[in-house]
Parts: C-alpha cells; structure tokens; sequence
C-alpha cells in the first residue's frame, strides 16, 4: 500500500514539474542564438531550449562548427549574457 501511494505521488509531482515558458524569458529565443553565434564566426544552431539550470533561465544554444564539432552555449534568457563555465562541446 505505501509503495503504491508513492507511486501516485510521485507521478502527481512529475506532472506538476513544467518546462520553462519563453514568455518567462527577456531574451527571445532568436535573440539568443544570434548571441551565441557571434561567439563562433561561420557556425550555424542546430537546436535551441529554454531550460532552467541551477535556478536561471537560459536559452541552451546548440552549434555547429565548420570542423563537425557541436558546442552548446548557455545564454541567461534574462540578461542575455552568456553564463560562464557553461559551454560545452559535444
């Protein structure tokens, strides 16, 4: 019985947890990836989402590079500032 009521519960708290609305978002999501391309001169986006890291709001900017690399920038979706330390190739 317990392990079922927390089942239910936890199912209840899965549904309640909603991604980021872009209208919560200073920064439109093709202000963002115009930011993080100029970062990387000659790379184009190859997807984009808001997401909320460590409780601020970013635009994740995934791009490719003219050697096949994928890099990812975080761009805070308030400021429009590229979030440090974020960057990441994949």
């Amino acid at each position: 019985m317990k392990l079922l009521f927390l089942s239910v519960l936890l199912s209840l708290s899965l549904l309640a947890a909603s991604p980021p609305d872009s209208k919560d978002a200073k920064i439109t999501r093709n202000e963002a990836q115009h930011i993080a391309l100029t970062q990387y001169p000659g790379a184009r986006v190859t997807a984009a989402k808001l997401e909320t890291v460590q409780g601020t709001l970013v635009w994740s900017i995934q791009i490719a590079l003219p050697d096949a690399k994928a890099v990812v920038v975080a761009v805070n979706a308030q400021t429009g500032r590229v979030v440090p330390g974020k960057e990441g190739t994949r």
